[in-house]
C-alpha cells in the first residue's frame, strides 16, 4: 500500500470510527427510557403485590410511658420468588417472623407499626392470648392490643408479611437480636446497622444483627412513628464483593435510631450493564478497525471505506440487539447470543474482502476475544477502568510489534 493510499485509508477509518461512535451513543437515551419503563412497571407491581415492609415494634406502654422489652429477638424465615409482569421480573418475598421479649415493667398496651399490611398469626403475653386491632393512619398500618402485662411476662408475636424488594426494621429496644434466613443468594444489607454475622451461599443467606443502643428510649405513643419511608436503592455501581465486605459488626449509641434490613438485590441490572457496554463502543470499534487496517497493511487485501462502514454498523447494531434480548433472557444469555451472531456475521462478511480464509478466521478470533474482554470488563465493575486501559495498552503493543518491520512509506 502506497503512502498516499494508506494515509487516505487511515483518515477514512478515523472518520467512520467517530461517526459510528456518535451513533452508538444515541442508543443511551433508549436504554434510559427502557429503564424508566421498568421502574413504572415496578411501581404498578408494588401497588398490586405490596410495598417493601418497614416494621417498627413491638413497643409496650404502661401508666408511666414506654416499657422496655428486654431480651428482644426476631427470627425470620423468608421465601422468595420472581414475579413477572410482561417482560419484567421482580423479587417477591414471603416472610414468617417470630418476635419474643420480656416486659421490664407492667404494661397496658402493645403497639406495632408497619408501612405495609401485616398478618398477625398469633400473639401472647405470659399465658394469655393477645389480639391486635388494625388501623391505617396516614398510610401507616398501626396494630394495637390492650394487655394486662406484668414485669417479667414473655411477649410472643408471630406474623407474616409479603412484599417486593426489601424487608427492614426500626429499632424500638435498647438491645435486640434479629436473625433472618432466606433462599435469596444475593442480599444487599443496608441501613444504620449492618449484620454482626452473616453467611451467603448459593442456597441463600443467614444474617444476624446485634443491636445495642444504651441511650435509646422509645417515645411516647403519640410520637411513635416510622423512619423515613424512602426505599433504599441497591447501589448500581457497587459490586457484590464490595457490598459483602462492608458487612461488619454494627454498634451504635445514637439516641434516635434509623432502620436496617435486607434488599433482595438483583445482581445484574440489564440496563446499567447495557449502558456501560455502550460507553465502551469507541474502544470496541477502534480495535476492530485497527485489526482490519493491520490485515490490509500486511496483506494484499484492499478494503473499501464502505466495507468498513458496513462492518462497523454491525458493531453498533450489537448494542440494540443486546438490549432487546436482555429484557427477555437476562444479560448474560443476551450477550452471548448477540456477540455470537455478530462474530458469525463479521466472519462471513470479512471473507469477501480479506481473500484469505486464514485471515478471516483470525479476524473472527480477534472479534471473539474483544467481546470476551468487554464482558469481563463489564463484570469487573470497580476494576473496569484498569481493565480497559490495560486492553488499550496491549492492543497498542501488539500493533507496534506486528508493524515493526513495515515500511509505512511504501515502495518508492
Amino acid at each position: 500500500m502506497r503512502r498516499s493510499k494508506l494515509s487516505t485509508q487511515i483518515l477514512w477509518v478515523g472518520l467512520i470510527t467517530i461517526l459510528l461512535t456518535v451513533i452508538a451513543t444515541m442508543i443511551l437515551p433508549l436504554v434510559r427510557e427502557r429503564s424508566l419503563r421498568r421502574q413504572k412497571v415496578l411501581a404498578d407491581m408494588t401497588r398490586i403485590w405490596g410495598q417493601p415492609h418497614l416494621i417498627s415494634g413491638p413497643v409496650a406502654y404502661g401508666a408511666g410511658g414506654a416499657v422496655e422489652i428486654q431480651k428482644f429477638k426476631i427470627d425470620g424465615d423468608i421465601k422468595t420468588s420472581l414475579r413477572r409482569k410482561g417482560i419484567y421480573r421482580f423479587p417477591f418475598y414471603s416472610a414468617k417472623l417470630d418476635m419474643t421479649g420480656k416486659l421490664a415493667a407492667s404494661a397496658g398496651r402493645v403497639v406495632v407499626l408497619s408501612r405495609s399490611r401485616l398478618q398477625i398469626d398469633s400473639a401472647s403475653l405470659g399465658k394469655r392470648a393477645v389480639f391486635f386491632g388494625e388501623q391505617n393512619e396516614s398510610g401507616v398500618y398501626t396494630y394495637r392490643a390492650n394487655v394486662a402485662g406484668q414485669s417479667g411476662d414473655e411477649l410472643k408475636i408471630s406474623l407474616s408479611c409479603e412484599g417486593l424488594q426489601s424487608l427492614s426494621f426500626a429499632p424500638t429496644t435498647v438491645a435486640a437480636e434479629v436473625r433472618l434466613k432466606s433462599d435469596w443468594n444475593d442480599p444487599g444489607f443496608f441501613g444504620d446497622f449492618l449484620p454482626a454475622e452473616y453467611d451467603i451461599s448459593k442456597s441463600g443467606f443467614n444474617a444476624l444483627w446485634k443491636l445495642h443502643l444504651p441511650r435509646y428510649k422509645a417515645p411516647d405513643e403519640k410520637y411513635l412513628h416510622l423512619p423515613s419511608a424512602t426505599e433504599p436503592e441497591a447501589d448500581a455501581t457497587d459490586s457484590v464483593t464490595q457490598r459483602r465486605s462492608e458487612v461488619a459488626t454494627a454498634t451504635a449509641v445514637q439516641p434516635v435510631p434509623g432502620r436496617y434490613g435486607v434488599n433482595f438485590y438483583q445482581p445484574v441490572d440489564i440496563y446499567q450493564a447495557t449502558e456501560r457496554s455502550v460507553k465502551y463502543a469507541i474502544l470496541f470499534i477502534a480495535l476492530t478497525f485497527l485489526t482490519l487496517v493491520l490485515f490490509e497493511t500486511i496483506s494484499s487485501a484492499e478494503i473499501h471505506p464502505m466495507q468498513y462502514l458496513m462492518a462497523g454498523s454491525a458493531l453498533v447494531i450489537f448494542y440494540l440487539l443486546l438490549l432487546a434480548l436482555a429484557e427477555y433472557t437476562g444479560f448474560t444469555i443476551a450477550y452471548i447470543a448477540a456477540a455470537g451472531a455478530n462474530v458469525l456475521l463479521l466472519a462471513k462478511y470479512s471473507g469477501s474482502f480479506l481473500l484469505n480464509r486464514r485471515h478471516s478466521i483470525a479476524f473472527a478470533s480477534v472479534i471473539t476475544l474483544l467481546y470476551s474482554l468487554l464482558y469481563v470488563i463489564l463484570q469487573l465493575e470497580e476494576f473496569a477502568l484498569i481493565a480497559g486501559a490495560s486492553t488499550l495498552f496491549l492492543a497498542l503493543a501488539a500493533t507496534m510489534y506486528l508493524t515493526r518491520k513495515l515500511d509505512w512509506y511504501g515502495p518508492k
